[in-house]
């Protein structure tokens, strides 16, 4: 594996106003099997070769979650969602970009104004989600022939990873969101994955709080992972006081950092040093 060292700054944070994001970032290539898998089991995220994980100084909210998927429990609420979307016909290939999913990308960001990031342009849409996808899968959602919703993750022989959903919002009826979840753990089921990453937990902000309804799930925290919600929904571990603190660099370099024009140190990198 090859990793590029970013030198890392604070920003806006996405989900608090009042709060400022750091990470722990790098853009990594050449990422095998067994390194992609190792990434994820200690809270690492990525859009296309930019990999990261949060190192918030005042703020440890982000809790990174994941189901064991043989274990899962559909509960009544998501089998209402399912019901709902009985019309949708599902495909599922490599992810393919296309003018029309990107149309769509931006229609429901308008709709989730909460959703702040980077890619607000075609380049950079296609950078994050259809360029180096090396264990990239792509869901396609359609009604009577007509996309109205993309899920793109990864998925490994033994780990899944939702990266992003996006679908149209315009029939409030439609609970799509959770659909693509439980489809995505149908088709993890059918393939023998043993863990399905859901990204990060917040239990503060509703746009992530919502994770924690896929049980019963672990999350990340004092570098293992804990049993958070049983199948029954009972909270294993105080849900308003769940911190993750990011103080370690997951990755070390191996040879000597070299640093770039960009300010990106390059170096050779054995992830398990």
């Amino acid at each position: 594996m090859l990793a590029h060292f970013i030198d890392s700054k604070s920003f806006q944070c996405g989900y608090f106003k009042d709060k400022k994001s750091l990470f722990e970032e790098y853009l990594l290539e050449d990422i095998s099997e067994i390194e992609f898998e190792y990434l994820l089991a200690h809270g690492m995220r990525h859009f296309g070769d930019y990999y990261f994980r949060p190192r918030c100084l005042d703020c440890f909210q982000c809790i990174p979650i994941r189901l064991r998927t043989q274990d899962f429990k559909i509960t009544r609420r998501q089998k209402r969602a399912l019901k709902s979307c009985h019309k949708v016909e599902i495909k599922v290939g490599s992810p393919q970009y296309s003018d029309e999913k990107f149309d769509l990308y931006i229609r429901h960001k308008k709709k989730f104004c909460a959703l702040q990031d980077d890619v607000e342009d075609e380049q950079n849409f296609r950078l994050s989600f259809y360029v180096n996808t090396t264990f990239g899968v792509e869901f396609e959602y359609y009604i009577d022939g007509k996309l109205v919703g993309i899920a793109l993750g990864d998925h490994t022989a033994n780990t899944f990873s939702a990266i992003y959903t996006f679908y149209d919002t315009s029939d409030p009826k439609l609970s799509l969101g959770t659909f693509s979840i439980l489809k995505q753990l149908e088709f993890c089921r059918k393939k023998g994955v043993k863990f399905f990453y859901l990204g990060y937990y917040i239990g503060d902000n509703q746009s992530l709080k919502y994770k924690g309804d896929f049980r019963p799930n672990e999350i990340y925290i004092d570098n293992s992972w804990r049993p958070f919600r049983n199948g029954e929904g009972e909270y294993l571990l105080p849900k308003n006081n769940i911190l993750w603190r990011n103080t370690e660099f997951l990755i070390q370099a191996k040879v000597d950092q070299l640093r770039t024009n960009a300010g990106i140190l390059k170096a050779k990198e054995n992830i398990f040093s």
